[in-house]
Order: C-alpha cells, then sequence, then structure tokens
C-alpha cells in the first residue's frame, strides 16, 4: 500500500567494484521503474536500513542524496522519505555527447581566456565585429590549407572555404552539389547530423554494406545504380558511431569505384589528428572528387566554431561560398580569428596532442572496466559496444538512464531497419576520470546482467 512499505522494501546489492552507495541508488531506480516501488512510496529509514543492510550510516546517507539529486525521492521533515511521482531528472553521468576531454595538462579556459585578449589587442575591432560573407579572408583561408595539409604540398587556398562548424559545411556541400529528392550513399550506421541534415533539405539516405574493413566496393556500385545517386559520404577515419578506421587498400578500392561511378565523395573528417598515423584521406586519393570537411571541435573543443572544408577545385569552393551566404552567412569572426592564430602558433596542435593523450588514457579506462571483446581504438573519443542478446540497444538505453547515464543507441546512427545491434559510448564528456570510471562501473554492472551481452562478437 502506498505510503505503508517502511522497511519491506531492501535493495539487493550488486557485487562487484562500484561504490556501495551508488549499488544502492541503482537498486532504488530498478525498483521505481519496475513497479515494485510506487509514487508516494516510503523508504526505511536511514539508520534501519543501514542497519539491515550491513553497512555504515554515511553510505546510506550518501545513496540518499544522490537519489534525490536524480529526482528519484524526495524528503519531508518528520514524516520520511518517499519515491517520488515524476520522471527522474536527466542523466547525472554523461557518456552520449561526443566532445574531446580536457586535453592532459592544459588549462584550456585560461587559454581561451587569454587568447582572447590578446586578438582583441593586436587585430582590429571592426573587423571582428563586420560581416565576413564568403569563403573566408586569404589569411584564414590559408591557415585552413595548413591545418589540412598533414603530409605532402600545401593546398591551393583559393579550394580552401571557412564555416561554421562541420555540420554548416556539410550543409552547404549538400545544397550545392544534390537537389531535393536526391539519394546520398552512407554506411548504415553513420553520423546522426547527416540524418538530420538529409531529413530537413528532403534528400534521401541509402544504406551501403559494409565488412569489418568498410564499405563494400561491388555493394556501392549496386547500390548507387538501383538509387541513381551521385553522391557517397565517407566518415573513414575513428568512424561515427563505430570508431573504425578504414585500411589504406578499401579507400582505394573505393576510391576507384568512385572515379568508375562517378560519385561526388564527401568526406567527413574530425578525427584524422586523434591518430598518429592515419591512413591517407580521400581528399590525397581522390582530390578531383572530393569535398574534404574537418573541424576543429572534436581535437580541441567545441568551443571553437570552426571547421575548413576542401573543395575540388575554385568553382566547387565558390558553389560553397555561396550556399554558405544563403545558410549560415559566415563563420563567427572571432572564434575563427583565434582558432587561426592557434593555428598558426602551433598552439592548435599543441592541444590536439594533449587531447590525444587523454584520450588514450580514457580508453584504457574503458578497456580495464567494460566487458571484454568490443574493438579496441587507440585514440578515439568514442567506442562502439556491439550487443548479441535479444535486447535491442534502444532498450539498454532506457535502462542506462535510469540508472543515471546517458548512452547512445544503434538506431541514433542507423539508416533504415538492417543495422547492426549495439550502442556507442563517447568517452570525453565527463569532467575527469574518476566519473568516467563510476560512469562505465554501472554500465558493466548493467551489462552482467543482460543475457549474451557479456561477450559481444567484435
Amino acid at each position: 500500500m502506498t505510503g505503508e512499505i517502511g522497511v519491506s522494501w531492501l535493495p539487493v546489492i550488486e557485487t562487484g567494484p562500484r561504490p556501495v552507495y551508488l549499488k544502492i541508488v541503482d537498486a532504488l531506480a530498478d525498483a521505481r521503474s519496475n513497479g515494485r516501488l510506487q509514487p508516494g512510496d516510503r523508504l526505511p529509514p536511514q539508520r534501519e536500513l543501514a542497519r539491515l543492510l550491513g553497512v555504515d550510516l554515511t553510505t546510506v546517507t550518501r545513496a540518499f542524496s544522490e537519489a534525490r539529486r536524480r529526482n528519484l525521492i524526495d524528503a519531508t521533515a518528520g514524516r520520511g522519505t518517499f519515491v517520488t511521482p515524476g520522471e527522474p531528472e536527466e542523466p547525472v553521468l554523461d557518456l552520449s555527447m561526443n566532445i574531446p576531454p580536457a586535453p592532459s595538462g592544459l588549462n584550456l579556459p585560461a587559454l581561451i581566456r587569454t587568447g582572447i585578449e590578446g586578438l582583441l589587442k593586436r587585430s582590429s575591432a571592426e573587423a571582428l565585429l563586420s560581416y565576413h560573407p564568403g569563403p573566408g579572408s586569404p589569411a584564414e583561408r590559408a591557415a585552413g590549407s595548413s591545418w589540412l595539409t598533414v603530409a605532402g604540398d600545401r593546398l591551393p587556398v583559393d579550394r580552401v572555404v571557412v564555416g561554421s562548424g562541420a555540420q554548416a559545411l556539410l550543409a552547404a556541400v549538400v545544397l550545392s552539389e544534390t537537389h531535393e529528392g536526391d539519394t546520398i550513399l552512407a554506411d548504415p550506421l553513420t553520423y546522426p547530423g547527416l540524418i538530420a541534415l538529409a531529413g530537413t533539405t528532403r534528400r534521401k539516405l541509402a544504406a551501403v554494406a559494409n565488412d569489418g574493413d568498410g564499405m563494400l566496393p561491388d555493394r556501392l556500385e549496386e547500390t548507387a545504380r538501383r538509387y541513381g545517386a551521385r553522391v557517397l559520404y565517407l566518415n573513414p577515419t575513428l568512424q561515427n558511431p563505430t570508431a573504425s578506421v578504414m585500411l589504406e587498400g578499401r579507400r582505394r578500392e573505393l576510391a576507384r569505384m568512385a572515379d568508375r561511378l562517378k560519385l561526388t565523395i564527401v568526406e567527413d573528417d574530425p578525427y584524422n589528428r586523434l591518430l598518429a598515423a592515419p591512413p591517407p584521406a580521400f581528399l590525397t586519393l581522390a582530390p578531383e572528387r572530393t569535398f574534404h570537411v574537418a573541424t576543429l571541435a572534436k581535437c580541441i573543443s567545441p568551443f571553437l566554431r570552426t571547421a575548413f572544408l576542401t573543395a575540388p577545385g575554385p568553382q566547387a569552393a565558390d558553389r560553397i561560398a555561396a550556399a554558405i551566404r544563403g545558410t549560415t552567412m559566415m563563420a563567427p569572426p572571432l572564434m575563427t580569428g583565434l582558432a587561426c592564430e592557434w593555428l598558426r602558433s602551433g598552439l592548435a596542435d599543441e592541444i590536439t596532442t594533449a587531447v590525444r593523450a587523454e584520450a588514450q588514457a580514457r580508453q584504457k579506462i574503458a578497456r580495464n572496466i567494460l566487458p571484454k571483446g568490443f574493438p579496441a581504438s587507440e585514440a578515439s573519443l568514442h567506442l562502439w559496444y556491439p550487443l548479441e542478446s535479444r535486447l535491442r540497444s534502444a532498450e539498454l538505453a532506457d535502462i542506462a538512464r535510469r540508472r543515471g547515464l546517458a548512452i547512445s543507441p544503434a538506431e541514433e546512427f542507423a539508416i533504415g531497419t538492417d543495422f547492426a545491434n549495439g550502442f556507442r559510448l563517447a568517452l570525453g564528456a565527463t569532467p575527469n576520470r574518476e566519473r568516467l570510471k563510476e560512469g562505465l562501473e554501472s554500465l558493466a554492472s548493467i551489462l552482467s546482467g543482460v543475457p549474451g551481452s557479456s561477450r559481444p562478437k567484435v
């Protein structure tokens, strides 16, 4: 009966390294979601619960504080602690937002403050406060050319366009190179921003089958001819969401097939700099048909809404610039100015190196905590965890949400209905490694209760 539960409810404390207070919170969330605890039910007094569980009072007090923070329970002076009627609040541990972690050994907020102060002192206020329509200033395009040229000759500046983030540049490519109703080819699991962009612009998406090495060239030909597609979207390096890296041989095969089919390649390449020795980009393998997009948001910080695009030629760059004028108008001058200063001074490389080091450390933490068997990654901001169980990843994400965790199920990345079951974990959003460990230990606890998911297939 509501309000009479008292000591009849006791949490089952799971085994494992996760802190006991969090195990109590997890048990409370599970009981709340499966109906064993109903809104208004009264929980045992903290001292009584501590005695029955054989734990310190401070452990139960800490558990109740965390449960209140998650809106699972509420306390009324003189009456006790009750299960709340509302939905739990948003997850307090975010493993879904794919952003770079704070760079190891660097104070990024301080660098931003001093960087902006220095920029304002050295630059013309009129220039920073004015509109900058077009592909970017010559100095900005030159900085972008330097960033995009990892090896080999510098890219011609007239092929480089500056934009306010990768999504803005991808939108410009879609608008300039396709028409309403056209089909864009992509992996079965792909970047959600592309899915949203296709829906907004009324373009269609078609999935091309792949294997462990990436998209299959023969299936690319078959799917392109079936849909009459002219544009191919690829995210070949630390792919989102699978974190896979397409090998050079497969890249060359796809480049040759794209040339045979006369496909335009859109290469989304935000993570390239996180690898010490990435394979050659499609920008290098097929420069005459590739629009290459590289953002600073994933290897430095989303604070810098700056990205660079390389077009196949000057005329294609002009088409992109026209699309930018019709949508986002320009890249923000202050952020772009700061980004270009960091590129010229070498600080961008220093920050990227520090982000890579932190990403490597967080990948190691994940390998040590999660059940073995998921694909290893050198320095990715995320990892892909395949599921063999009948439980769909969306259902698992819902269970995790009730435990205070946010993860990204396969459904968020899927084109169509035929896609791999699994979920993406973003390792950079938690503020520090300890919070990441806490979240991963909670997830490992959840996975241990899912039949068939403890040894995923790679």
